[in-house]
């Protein structure tokens, strides 16, 4: 049940990009140590290949390699009553 008077629409999107690199290393139980790096206001209109070789650039300048590569959108909705 909507609880505001007026109709719900998305106000506002944010993208992000996160590389997530392995270190080489292994934790106390012997799994993969990963740092990620995020890349915030990323242009809603950014094509994923332009992503991808974002991603590669950036761990380029890293001696670590890369384990995943993930885009993230956030809506922001409104309005707020």
């Amino acid at each position: 049940m909507a609880v505001g008077t007026r109709p719900v629409n998305e106000v506002s999107k944010a993208v992000s990009l996160t590389i997530s690199l392995d270190t080489g290393k292994l934790d106390q139980n012997g799994n993969p140590v990963i740092n990620r790096a995020r890349i915030s206001g990323i242009k809603e209109n950014a094509a994923f290949e332009d992503l991808y070789d974002v991603a590669y650039l950036y761990a380029s300048l890293t001696s670590k390699s890369i384990v995943d590569i993930a885009v993230g959108v956030n809506s922001g909705i409104g309005p707020i009553d």
